[in-house]
């Protein structure tokens, strides 16, 4: 094969006159030694050179050391085209160095250069399955709740509280669920006891049984919630209302709007739970026009913690303050719901309402004290639940309701009063006995906590004062 020496440049090699047909030959670069072109015949090339052009590819002349056979070996660079070029000259110059210095240490580049191709796409291989069998906190989240918390009646704040914009694993949901561990759930649980000690419990045991899920799916071999422990030890709440704070809360009431003004007011002569309250539809009220001792509220089953359907009897209390909410002219026109700002969802903003009402509290109580020359003492702590607890309490000891009676007011399971057999075949709905529980809870309110006597705060902070 004739080879010539030629300065090599980018014009030279795109008008390289082709080889003859069926031959090829070569031309040495005089800057690098070793370095050549061969040149082989004609070829059409697309795109913007159209027409016949040489082949040309770049190759390397070099003897091996570590090989007994003297002569010189060729070893291809890469191929040259004026318009998809895998080479250009100067970068064939580089690389023709660079295997020139492997060569003389007795590497040979083109093995070299096949292994650590080879190599390079095993690690790909190796990331493309990994990453087709990688799944996310935030994959596996939409997994259970397509498969378990969508049956939940409290799924969707399940949810909230894993990931939401204060979920315990929102800083998680982008890492592999594989590499979550116990420590990263730790930390979750630390950062959120800081803001919410009680909220943090609740969504550590939401995490605990959404990882115990992932351990079933075999998705994780171990659960790194089970054994991070709550932060916070929790105390239950034997909490409830004298009948002269009771008076207290419903006057401060008075001074809310609507919706929260009729809804507080209800939760103290009606002693449902507040979300079921707060839902109450239009519809499922049959207020009895006729007649007061007719009316009834009747909860589906999807809306009670128990999933129960359950009539519940309405006062002519509970019964007055539903008519008085229904003619509000703050409440939507048609709207569904009986409390709802929007007209097309239930009321919310509870924590907001409750300062709101504390802050009603403690101006009538500063108010009343210096008036008497005292200093006012501020309410203890309450939640809207003690309301439930309260009524309990009154109803057994001042009023000598029945405790299963009461038990199934508040539509607990009433394990405290009956057996588990009892349980399971009794199931009486006791609506006249809580009916008339209920008329005398009223009657007790309005003797007592209604009446705008002004003397129970009075006796209340004088009490408290001395």
């Amino acid at each position: 094969m004739a080879t010539e020496k030629v300065e090599l440049t980018k014009l030279k090699l795109d008008n390289m006159r082709p080889a003859p047909p069926g031959e090829r030959y070569e031309v040495a670069d005089t800057h690098v030694s070793g370095l050549r072109i061969r040149v082989g015949d004609a070829a059409i090339e697309t795109g913007k050179y159209r027409g016949k052009a040489a082949q040309i590819s770049f190759v390397l002349l070099a003897r091996f050391p570590s090989k007994p056979n003297p002569n010189p070996t060729r070893r291809t660079l890469g191929a040259y085209s004026r318009e998809y070029p895998q080479l250009t000259l100067e970068g064939a110059r580089r690389k023709a160095a660079q295997w020139k210095e492997m060569i003389a240490i007795g590497l040979d580049p083109s093995r070299e250069n096949k292994r650590e191709l080879e190599e390079r796409e095993a690690v790909r291989i190796a990331e493309e399955l990994a990453a087709r069998h990688r799944r996310t906190v935030r994959d596996a989240l939409d997994a259970y709740d397509r498969e378990r918390l969508c049956q939940l009646k409290r799924g969707a704040a399940t949810r909230r509280a894993l990931d939401g914009h204060e979920g315990l694993l929102n800083g998680l949901l982008d890492a592999d669920l594989r590499s979550v561990t116990r420590q990263d759930v730790a930390d979750a649980v630390r950062r959120r006891a800081g803001i919410a000690p009680v909220s943090a419990n609740r969504q550590l045991a939401y995490a605990n049984a959404f990882f115990n899920w992932c351990v079933d799916e075999e998705l994780i071999e171990q659960n790194p919630a089970g054994r991070v422990r709550k932060p916070t030890r929790e105390i239950s709440r034997d909490r409830y209302h004298s009948l002269e704070e009771l008076g207290e809360i419903w006057r401060a009431a008075g001074t809310l709007s609507y919706p929260f003004a009729d809804l507080y007011r209800l939760l103290i002569a009606l002693p449902m739970r507040r979300d079921e309250i707060a839902g109450l539809l239009v519809s499922e009220l049959n207020l009895g026009a006729d007649d007061q001792a007719q009316a009834i509220w009747t909860l589906p089953a999807e809306r009670t913690k128990r999933s129960n359907a359950l009539r519940v009897p309405l006062s002519p209390l509970a019964r007055s303050i539903i008519i008085e909410a229904l003619a509000n002219p703050l409440r939507p026109k048609d709207a569904p719901f009986l409390f709802t700002t929007t007209g097309m969802t239930p009321v919310s903003g509870f924590a907001k309402a409750k300062r709101r009402l504390d802050v009603a509290i403690g101006r009538a109580r500063a108010k009343k004290a210096a008036e008497l020359g005292v200093e006012a003492a501020a309410m203890p702590h309450w939640t809207i639940h003690d309301l439930r607890t309260t009524f309990n309490t009154h109803a057994c000891e001042q009023l000598g309701i029945e405790a299963a009676v009461a038990d199934r007011i508040l539509n607990h399971v009433a394990s405290a009063t009956t057996s588990k057999i009892m349980r399971v075949y009794n199931r009486s709905e006791m609506f006249e006995q809580r009916r008339n529980a209920l008329c005398a809870w009223a009657s007790l309110l309005q003797s007592t906590v209604v009446a705008d006597s002004g003397t129970n705060i009075i006796r209340f902070v004088l009490a408290t004062s001395v």
